[in-house]
């Protein structure tokens, strides 16, 4: 199982946690981008949000768009991916959508990727079962070495609760 680590939606915390591929996911019907998808939004001066007004990307269920970043993030690339509208999206859509994007990631060659929850985090149901089911998926073979979720304390917590509830944790 690829190792685990939990950093906080921060800039410095992203910064000191380098990967090859920084993942952020956003709703169609989104505005403005929230959580880890505006912060780097933020730090690519607008770049994300322009690419919705522009009509580049849409936000939609299953959009994935690859975009190299230069030096101005800890990961020289960044995927972009859509959940669709966010009255639609449920944690089957959440995990359809995180086992696509992992597949895009080991077709990338990449070994430590960052992200945030896929969304998993809005909604309803209880965050420490979908949480180590997502863990679990992006674990899958071929494994990643690394695996950085973002999320805020709270939510760090949440995680740990279920890792250590439902499954073994990841060393």
């Amino acid at each position: 199982m690829a190792a685990l680590e939990l950093i906080l939606p921060e800039l410095r915390a992203l910064d000191d946690a380098p990967g090859d591929v920084l993942v952020v996911a956003a709703f169609s019907d989104e505005r403005p981008l929230e959580g880890l998808a505006g912060l780097v939004d933020w730090r690519l001066c607008g770049a994300l949000s322009r690419w919705r007004i522009g009509g580049f990307s849409t936000g939609e269920l299953g959009e994935q768009v690859l975009y190299p970043t230069g030096r101005r993030l800890s990961h020289p690339r960044l995927l972009f991916v859509g959940l669709g509208r966010r009255d639609d999206y449920r944690p089957d859509r959440a995990f359809a959508v995180a086992r696509a994007t992992r597949d895009a990631i080991v077709r990338l060659g990449a070994e430590r990727l960052t992200t945030g929850l896929f969304g998993l985090d809005r909604l309803p149901s209880p965050l420490e079962r979908t949480a180590l089911k997502l863990v679990e998926l992006l674990s899958e073979p071929p494994s990643l070495q690394r695996i950085t979720l973002v999320a805020d304390l709270a939510t760090q917590g949440r995680i740990k609760d279920g890792i250590h509830i439902f499954g073994t944790s990841p060393d």
